[in-house]
């Protein structure tokens, strides 16, 4: 996803004077951050960079984003509502194949996201960020839509009878639960590759769950 594709998905607000006044200053600041990771990097971009180049005070910026990571959760959303638009257009487009194609297409596809925002996730877990929703994490909108994407393949699978018995709902939480930030990183860092990783996921933990079907 390019720089372009990013900033041209920033949701259009609509309302009160005031309230589009303050709308649109947020999306100017989720622009100029975006413009300054892509260009310059994550680790060299501190907050007063952004509050100078949007043209607003620390004071301002801080009140909306109280540290860098929370402010790169703002973008990630963004990237990840775009990231799931194209699954869901990929899906539709993609009817005809396999559930096991289409599967393994899915997770492949979020492991090259996660390798693509590597810098942006190292901000938010580095920042602490993610901390307080730790407890949480499971009703995210991100893990929901992976999980429910998942479970819905599943049950398609499951209705052609081309998986051996399992729980859908329950092996889709596991499934979705496996591909933490954290364990990408340290993947990456052993390294494997996005490709290598994916075809290493898929034959480990998806591939089992049709072989017994003989339908892969």
């Amino acid at each position: 996803m390019t720089e372009s594709d990013l900033t041209s998905n920033f949701p259009q607000q609509s309302g009160l004077p005031g309230e589009k006044r303050t709308d649109e200053l947020g999306m100017r600041i989720l622009k100029a951050a975006q413009t300054m990771f892509v260009r310059d990097g994550v680790d060299a971009v501190s907050m007063h960079k952004v509050a100078k180049t949007v043209g607003i005070g620390q004071g301002t910026l801080y009140r909306r984003y109280p540290n860098k990571g929370s402010l790169c959760m703002s973008l990630m959303q963004t990237k990840f509502d775009c990231f799931a638009e194209a699954i869901n257009e990929y899906l539709r487009d993609a009817a005809n194949a396999t559930v096991f194609e289409r599967l393994s297409r899915v997770v492949s596809s979020l492991i090259r996201f996660s390798e693509n925002d590597l810098d942006w996730l190292k901000a938010i877990l580095q920042s602490g960020t993610l901390k307080d929703a730790k407890a949480n994490i499971f009703e995210s909108p991100p893990f929901l839509f992976i999980r429910d994407t998942v479970q819905r393949l599943l049950e398609e699978a499951a209705a052609k009878r081309e998986l051996v018995p399992l729980d859908p709902a329950f092996a889709s939480v596991l499934i979705t639960s496996s591909m933490t930030p954290e364990l990408m990183f340290y993947l990456f860092d052993s390294g494997y590759t996005p490709e290598r990783i994916a075809e290493r996921y898929v034959e480990t933990f998806l591939a089992p769950l049709f072989a017994g079907a003989g339908r892969i």
